[in-house]
This record gives structure tokens, sequence and C-alpha cells, in this order.
């Protein structure tokens, strides 16, 4: 747990690498934020899949 008590905030976070990159934060204990601008309901889940691990995350809709 080398992110325990940080924030991710992670752009483009609901495919792809970005995707991978939230889980793994989550998985070494950050917060994250994750972040999409279209994919909604990719967001969600991910969002989801990442509380039902015992880890926090929201999901965000922004245009960074």
């Amino acid at each position: 747990m080398r992110l325990k008590d940080r924030v991710a905030i992670v752009t483009g976070a609901s495919r792809g690498i970005g995707r991978s990159i939230a889980e793994f934060f989550a998985q070494e204990g950050a917060k994250v934020v994750i972040n999409y601008v279209k994919s909604e309901k990719e967001a969600s889940e991910l969002a989801e899949k990442i509380r039902g691990q015992s880890g926090q995350a929201i999901h965000v809709q922004a245009d960074v």
C-alpha cells in the first residue's frame, strides 16, 4: 500500500490505459478520481469495482 492516504486523479480513466492506471493506484491504496468525458457508464462501473474491493473512488465528468 505505497499510496495509502494519497489521492490520484486519473484523466481518461474510464477506458484503456487510464483505466489500468486507476485500478493499479487503487490496489496500491490511493483514493481514485476517475475522470471521463463521454464514457460515464464505464467510469461508473470502474468506481463501483474499486469500491467493491474496499477502495475509494468517484467518477467525475470533465474535459481537461
